[in-house]
């Protein structure tokens, strides 16, 4: 499965910063979100056809830890940030409508409980560069939106509420129904699956280790669906419909804890 066709893939990762505590948000901000663009980075200079680095930025800007535990703990700094459960929900992260909006947001100083306050050197600084996103918006530049999935649990692999993905070549954009979501401060939007049908192609990887990590594509502008198609052509996937799957031959006394960390993606005017 490639990230760039089918809007995910597995890739071995092993983290330089292995005793990351990924419950101290500070932590993960300072030494993860590092190696995420850096692999994220990597994989799309493999599979996307970019000669180098040099032809896109990658920034990681938010993230979310899960865990099956019921109990699930908070955060261990003052952001408010909490841990959450797994989602059991069939749907895609953004839509066209928040796809630009997401990132128009991150021109704007980081909002009181964006992981990114206080982090970028300036009461007014911002995380992506105004004109380029402009850009972006207009069509100018390609952009993207994909989240780097891991298993946080360094002596078991995943057994338990693994986070399965749909073929993006296998989804038509009348299969999708948008879903709203209201934030203090902004208004989110979701695509939900109308219904599901024989045609969706589910994937999952079994079992996977802390020395692997998933990448997800939530949106990405050169995507047929994004363009206006009724499906992704010419082989670029817009986005992977995801959620986390109940096996029922595992066990449930099994812990899933995981982090998806959210990066955005933005190429050269030549791209």
């Amino acid at each position: 499965m490639s990230l760039h066709r089918n809007g995910f893939e597995l890739r071995h990762h092993e983290l330089k910063n292995a005793d990351i505590d990924f419950f101290d948000q500070d932590e993960v901000v300072e030494k993860y979100y590092p190696e995420c663009e850096k692999l994220l980075a990597e994989a799309l200079v493999a599979k996307d056809g970019d000669a180098d680095e040099k032809a896109f930025t990658v920034r990681a800007f938010d993230h979310n830890v899960r865990s099956t535990q019921s109990d699930s703990r908070e955060m261990k700094n003052s952001s408010g940030g909490t841990v959450q459960t797994p989602v059991a929900v069939v749907h895609g992260d953004y839509t066209k409508i928040s796809a630009p909006r997401r990132i128009q947001d991150m021109t704007l100083p980081p909002k009181q409980n964006d992981v990114m306050r206080g982090r970028l050197g300036g009461e007014d600084a911002s995380l992506l560069d105004q004109d380029e996103v402009a850009e972006a918006v207009e069509g100018k530049r390609r952009y993207a939106l994909i989240n780097v999935w891991r298993n946080i649990r360094r002596s078991e692999p995943i057994f338990q509420y693994p986070l399965a993905c749909v073929d993006a070549a296998s989804v038509n954009s009348a299969d999708l129904r948008t879903f709203q979501i209201h934030y203090s401060d902004r208004i989110g939007e979701n695509y939900f699956f109308a219904k599901g049908r024989g045609q969706h192609h589910w994937f999952y990887f079994p079992q996977m280790t802390f020395d692997e990590a998933m990448l997800i594509k939530q949106w990405d502008s050169h995507g047929g669906i994004a363009k206006g198609y009724d499906t992704d052509q010419e082989g670029v996937s817009t986005f992977a419909i995801h959620s986390s799957l109940l096996d029922p031959t595992a066990s449930a006394d099994v812990k899933r804890e995981s982090i998806e960390v959210r990066c955005c993606v933005i190429w050269d005017a030549k791209n």
